[in-house]
């Protein structure tokens, strides 16, 4: 992202580091594969910073269980786009490029095995490969 985020209810900026400590309980909303909103603590309500707490434990679980997490949107397939293998994960997406005719935003994962596992969860996808391959 080449612009500065703004919480959507304040206008404050975000951190520019988004990793830092300092944005650490900053919350985004995703839908369609896109960040669409951005919440500062104090513009949170409970039940915003609860969704994003479970979130966060999920992401932390899918990690440890030897995930690694995609954001969307990404296309996970087991071939190559030269070569198409079997669509992992990203239907919906590859739907919305030949509907739209534009494929810029999407990420592709290509050359998954074909044991690989994809699980959605909020904002992207868990990838767990096979044990004979690293992540992406």
């Amino acid at each position: 992202m080449g612009k500065r985020l703004r919480c959507n209810r304040c206008g404050c900026y975000a951190p520019r580091d988004l990793t830092s400590r300092a944005a650490e309980n900053w919350n985004g909303k995703w839908e369609g594969g896109r960040l669409a909103l951005v919440l500062c603590p104090p513009c949170q309500t409970p039940l915003e910073n609860a969704e994003a707490e479970a979130n966060d434990a999920e992401l932390a679980v899918a990690r440890a269980d030897g995930g690694r997490f995609l954001p969307d949107p990404v296309l996970c397939i087991t071939g190559t786009l030269e070569a198409p293998g079997t669509v992992l994960y990203g239907r919906d997406h590859l739907q919305r490029i030949s509907t739209a005719g534009q494929a810029e935003t999407v990420c592709l994962a290509p050359r998954r095995p074909a044991d690989t596992r994809c699980v959605p969860i909020a904002g992207g996808v868990m990838l767990y490969l096979s044990s004979q391959q690293t992540a992406p």
